[in-house]
């Protein structure tokens, strides 16, 4: 037990004590009154201190309970002051009670008996996103905590598709919204306004109010008015968001202006921010926001407000904000239905109460709160655009009939149902008592005809229910089969054998036609033959078919049933009568796919029962006949669509192979990457266990991973040598144009998104979406190991091709990096016994491919080779290693020559110089360097040629001589251009660092 607990029941047995003694006295009533009052205040007293420490959390509080009883002269503190004439026992009594109170006050409180603290849920809209709004809005949440004890209140960041939700379930106690969401929840919840914010500007103004601004960037000078914005990229916050798109819309709007019609692209940011530096990023050509959101986020320097441009500004009085539409009632604190009356008391007071000078309202920008405004202007501009919750304000539906008058339309049912009730069972007993009294007197007159009647037709209906059983067995036993058998024939000869087993019939087939003609005959029974082999006839006179049941059935797309009254005549005409004699009727009935649908085939049935064929059995056969003619035609459509899906297959392969073949034809080393790319992504595929599906659609996407080079100029894809940065990032565009041009064809949507993102990296560096690790998907992943693993072993004009040895190394010493680490161990393993082709380069292998190396590397003047291509072959021992010789020619005197005859006469002497060095080396690299110098790289041994231009016809008598050096190429040696007075060739070793 608590001390507590024992000091008070001390302080009981004491005061007993002390009630016996006192009534002892004389003045007994007196004294227990006053001992009575005495005990009272002390109890106050004490359950007051216990309540204080209670909320304190605890502790000792001997000093409350003088001020507790320091109330006013009552005859209890009289006592204590001794004042009444009470002995000494009595008074001793009196300290010890007050001592051993005040001592059971000093014992802490045990923690469970604080006291409870609710917790009380905020809704915010977080309009600029919950890392922007909670930091601004969380100090409101502590002031209201602060100043209603006994409640902790939470702020919940909800988006614009939370709010309805979260108020629906009853998660949050109040919201803090936009106006257009108080509107819809106030009419659909009925939650209430308590206060509205005051908006504050870094001035000091304030204002209740608040708008949208449409803004674009400040060096847009084409944008001017809101008129300049048709055909523009325009970016609103989100749909529902009120200042920053529904009081734009209803500028829009008033101005007769449909924003899907007016803008070239509509697009959402989601909150504010997003929206502003949308614009300012170029994503979209205009915006709108709330009205304060330049000013804050300018004041947070996160943008600079000189940098925009507000269109249709508005200047309104006393309004502290860049304004672009009409002003509305700013958000308001709203209550839900389910919140207590005195909570929403208090926290009204406390808001109205708030100082526009407290941290919560700094903290806000805010300057505090008002009296709750009127929110008529959002409903007129909620009306205006027809959107919730006035989406369908003024259609009056048959709903709103019945949600209106069900109540009287439910009496008015109910009361002609019970009449018709009463006058249909009035008419039915009428006539039932009519029926009767004809029954009665028939009976009268010939009961015992009647009863033999009765019994004849009893015995007939018996046994026409067994013979349906029966059939109705056999029917269900096909229909059994219909839905399990996965082959036509085999489905077609198990029901006819079915049908045959049926006691009353002989003899069962099924055709099918195509055409003019029955194809196909099925038949469970050997014995009978049909005439001939098909193809029949159905529509030939000639042809003994057309005169069977079967033919005139499939003519007329009818049932027909035939019944053999006279012995003499056959129903089976065109059958051997030997093998049909007992056959009483027979029946033809249609194969359809549905009901009007024309004729499959046909069902005929043989049966050797007397009366033929009863309207309920014909009834039921062509009910299964109805039956195989869907099943029949199920299989021929699923034949159709096999046939159609490898006809697709088969143009799918071949638009692969058309568009491979496009790469060729635009560049021939593009295509021989192709297809080494594609074989080396199937070896990987394979080695990482791909999916035979999987691993033929990474081979696809191989074949085309570069088919977006189509849409790269001819003068960057085509150039031979190193790409400069511009035109690197031209071509860096062919994998997303690729993507873009595979994309909208739906069979080769799975292709675009891999060739899209083939040159990704591992670590997020690559391009075109700068995807990282396993985002980028796996075959693109598998592509781009290939595609950089030939482009290493290859040659280049500008850097010849590693060994495999050093491309693996080089893959792996990039793992993790910019390759998978997956792909890369799988490429380890298969591309080390590949065997690559020695003439995989980009050197022209035909005329075409001549002149577009001339293009890039040719002298203007002359057509031979320029000194830029001279230093690629130079540093190439690859291309240097077919030859042996190196001449330099070095024109004297070519300067004096262009003085004394011009320009243009110099140009023809090279011109001509040029013509006899082309005639006398045709199998050798001719270079024009530097505009007076030739160099010659010959496949044969060095000779010297002779000096002072003897040796050329177009230099004798012009006083122009040249001078010429020899040089023996090593081989794996390269070279290197110095260029001083003359033009020097010098071996790596040798070239000046």
């Amino acid at each position: 037990m608590e001390p507590r607990y024992i000091f008070f029941c001390l302080l009981l047995g004491i005061k007993t004590i002390s009630g016996n003694i006192s009534r002892q006295r004389s003045a007994a009533v007196v004294t227990a009154r006053r001992r009575f009052c005495l005990w009272t205040r002390i109890r106050r007293a004490w359950c007051s201190a216990r309540v204080r420490i209670a909320s304190a959390g605890g502790g000792t509080v001997f000093l409350l309970f003088p001020a507790a009883l320091a109330g006013s002269a009552s005859p209890g503190r009289m006592l204590l002051q001794g004042r009444h004439p009470a002995s000494v026992t009595t008074r001793l009594i009196r300290v010890l009670i007050v001592f051993l109170t005040v001592l059971s006050l000093g014992f802490p409180v045990a923690p469970g008996q604080a006291e409870e603290v609710t917790e009380v849920r905020i809704g915010l809209l977080a309009k600029r996103g919950t890392a922007t709004d909670l930091p601004l809005w969380q100090p409101t949440a502590d002031y209201l905590t602060s100043h209603l004890p006994g409640h902790r209140f939470l702020l919940v960041a909800l988006d614009f598709t939370q709010i309805h939700d979260s108020v629906l379930e009853g998660r949050i106690d109040f919201v803090l919204t936009n106006p257009a969401f108080y509107v819809e929840l106030e009419k659909i919840h009925g939650v209430r306004r308590i206060a509205t914010l005051v908006n504050r500007h870094r001035n000091g103004e304030s204002t209740s109010t608040f708008g949208g601004v449409i803004f674009c960037r400040a060096d847009r000078d084409d944008l001017r008015g809101i008129s300049d914005l048709r055909g523009q990229r325009f970016m609103a916050v989100e749909p529902r968001s009120f200042g920053g798109w529904i009081v734009c819309w209803r500028e829009l709007y008033q101005r007769g202006i449909d924003p899907l019609r007016f803008f070239s692209g509509l697009e959402y940011g989601n909150t504010h921010d997003a929206v502003v530096f949308a614009v300012q990023n170029g994503q979209a050509d205009a915006g709108t926001v709330r009205t304060d959101t330049l000013e804050r986020m300018a004041a947070a320097d996160l943008i600079r407000l000189e940098n925009f441009r507000i269109l249709a500004e508005q200047e309104v009085p006393g309004f502290p904000f860049k304004l672009s539409t009409a002003l509305y009632p700013e958000w308001p604190m709203a209550a839900l239905r389910t919140t207590s009356g005195e909570l929403v008391n208090r926290v009204t007071s406390a808001l109205l109460a708030m100082d526009p000078d407290d941290p919560a309202a700094q903290a806000s920008g805010s300057g505090g709160w008002t009296a709750p405004l009127n929110y008529q202007p959002v409903h007129d501009c909620l009306l205006d655009l027809r959107i919730e919750p006035y989406a369908d304000f003024g259609q009056f539906t048959l709903m709103d009939v019945l949600r209106r008058y069900w109540r009287q339309l439910a009496l008015l049912f109910a009361a002609m149902g019970v009449i018709g009730s009463a006058a249909l069972s009035i008419f039915l007993l009428n006539r039932r008592l009519v029926e009767k009294n004809c029954e009665i007197d028939e009976l009268n007159t010939t009961l015992e005809a009647r009863v033999i009647e009765r019994t004849r037709r009893i015995h007939t209906l018996l046994d026409q229910e067994l013979y349906f059983r029966e059939i109705m067995k056999t029917v269900a036993a096909v229909n059994g089969l219909l839905l399990s058998a996965a082959d036509l024939p085999v489905l077609l000869v198990e029901a006819c054998r079915l049908m045959g087993a049926h006691s009353h019939y002989g003899f069962t087939w099924i055709c099918l036609r195509k055409g003019e003609v029955v194809e196909l005959v099925y038949s469970a029974d050997t014995t009978i033959r049909l005439p001939g082999n098909p193809p029949y006839s159905f529509t030939d006179p000639t042809d003994p078919f057309a005169e069977s049941v079967a033919a005139r059935c499939l003519r007329d797309n009818a049932t027909v049933a035939l019944v053999q009254w006279d012995p003499q005549v056959s129903v089976t005409p065109w059958i051997d009568r030997t093998s049909t004699s007992d056959f009483r009727a027979v029946i033809g009935l249609p194969l359809r796919a549905g009901y009007g649908q024309p004729s499959l085939g046909a069902l005929c049935v043989y049966t050797m029962r007397r009366q033929g064929f009863e309207p309920e059995e014909i009834a039921m056969l062509e009910e299964l006949a109805c039956d195989i003619g869907f099943v029949v035609n199920d299989f021929r459509q699923r034949e159709r669509v096999q046939s159609l899906e490898q006809e697709r297959r088969e143009n799918y392969e071949q638009t692969i192979l058309s568009f491979a073949d496009m790469i060729d034809q635009r560049d021939t080393y593009t295509a021989g990457h192709t297809v080494r790319v594609a074989s080396y992504s199937r070896l990987l595929g394979d080695r990482m266990g791909l999916p035979e599906d999987q691993a033929d659609l990474l081979q696809q996407a191989a074949v085309l991973h570069d088919i977006g080079k189509i849409a790269i100029p001819d003068a960057v894809l085509l150039k031979p040598g190193q790409l400069s940065p511009l035109e690197y990032e031209l071509i860096k565009l062919h994998a997303s144009a690729g993507h873009d041009m595979l994309a909208g064809v739906s069979m080769y949507r799975d292709l675009a998104a891999i060739i899209r993102h083939h040159h990704e990296r591992f670590d997020g560096m690559g391009y075109p979406d700068r995807l990282q690790g396993h985002d980028i998907p796996l075959l693109a992943r598998i592509i781009g190991v290939a595609d950089s693993f030939d482009a290493m072993t290859t040659n280049r004009i500008y850097k010849p091709r590693k060994s495999i040895d050093e491309a693996l190394d080089e893959l792996q010493a990039l793992s993790g990096k910019q390759f998978d680490p997956e792909v890369v161990v799988a490429g380890l393993d298969v591309l080390r016994g590949i065997t690559l082709a020695d003439d995989v380069s980009q050197l022209p292998k035909n005329k075409m491919e001549e002149h577009r190396f001339s293009y890039f590397f040719s002298d203007k003047l002359t057509g031979l080779y320029n000194e830029d291509y001279l230093q690629i072959v130079l540093q190439n021992a690859h291309i240097l290693r077919n030859y042996h010789c190196l001449q330099s020619i070095y024109v004297k005197n070519m300067a004096e020559y262009n003085r004394q005859h011009g320009w243009e006469q110099g140009n023809l002497l090279m011109l001509r110089l040029t013509a006899e060095l082309r005639e006398r080396f045709p199998d050798s690299l001719l270079f024009r360097a530097y505009g007076r110098d030739f160099v010659i790289i010959s496949r044969d041994q060095c000779f010297l040629l002779a000096g002072k231009g003897g040796m050329f016809a177009s230099l004798q008598g012009t006083g122009v001589e040249i001078e010429t050096s020899l040089l023996d190429l090593r081989r794996d040696a390269t070279y290197c251009i110095d260029k001083l007075e003359n033009l020097e060739v010098l071996c790596d070793l040798e070239c000046p660092v």
